[in-house]
């Protein structure tokens, strides 16, 4: 009884951590989003690409979807916004081209 006590409680704490694990598709991406480079398997988890929609709409585009960064940067043309997401602290970096914006998305633990 006491061993079928401990698989049980071991099997809940797994499940439990395995469910707090954040991913990097807790991050949401624009419908057009291309991906050019993704690295998912351990942190940092990293995925970059382009959207065909300029700096503003892309921009406006996470702060829909996760509200207002809790810090911004701005360093010759490149805005970076840094969340929280799932508990992991997410930088996602715009850069306008001349006909679309290149997207930067990494995660950290």
């Amino acid at each position: 009884m006491k061993k079928l006590c401990c698989s049980i409680a071991l099997g809940v704490l797994m499940s439990f951590s395995f469910a707090a694990q954040a991913n990097i598709d807790d991050v949401p991406l624009p419908n057009d989003f291309q991906v050019r480079m993704a690295l998912e398997d351990d942190y940092p988890m990293i995925i970059s690409g382009f959207v065909k929609q300029d700096l503003d709409s892309v921009m406006a585009f996470y702060r829909n979807t996760l509200g207002e960064p809790e810090t911004i940067t701005e360093d010759i043309g490149r805005y970076t916004y840094f969340y929280t997401v799932s508990g992991k602290r997410v930088k996602i970096g715009f850069y306008q081209q001349e006909s679309w914006c290149e997207v930067s998305i990494m995660m950290t633990k």
